[in-house]
């Protein structure tokens, strides 16, 4: 199994850079996309006319440079591996796998309920005397 990891990071060792290369042209296609847009912007002031939107070559620019980059992110990124839910819950009870305690509360109302039931005289529990 160690030789066959081994193997295996070679094989994707050769391949890194090329999917670096397309990380970087789709990054510098985004920034030119960028740039463009502001040119255009600043033109359009100087004719005096409304923004309605980039030009269409902006826009497949911007399309072109996340495809590019996408592509360089998933080549780089690992293979992903299976969730073994079995092994990892095999001897856990229903109360370990959902104990939160980080949602328990401890300064809540019915703490203020509890010492006013008692404080009051029995049969008038919680209620208020009004003359």
């Amino acid at each position: 199994a160690g030789q066959a990891g081994r193997r295996h990071m070679a094989h994707k060792g050769r391949n890194v850079f090329g999917y670096k290369v397309f990380i970087f042209l789709g990054l510098c296609a985004l920034l030119h996309a960028g740039y463009s847009t502001i040119q255009y912007r600043r033109y359009l002031r100087m004719v005096d006319q409304d923004y309605k939107g980039s030009p269409l070559d902006v826009q497949l620019e911007c399309l072109i440079g996340c495809a590019l980059s996408l592509f360089g992110v998933v080549g780089i990124a690992d293979d992903l591996e299976p969730v073994r839910l079995a092994e990892t819950y095999h001897d856990k009870t229903l109360d370990d796998v959902s104990f939160r305690p980080e949602f328990m509360t401890f300064n809540h109302r019915g703490r203020v309920l509890g010492l006013l039931s008692q404080a009051a005289p029995p049969g008038q529990a919680g209620s208020k005397k009004t003359n």
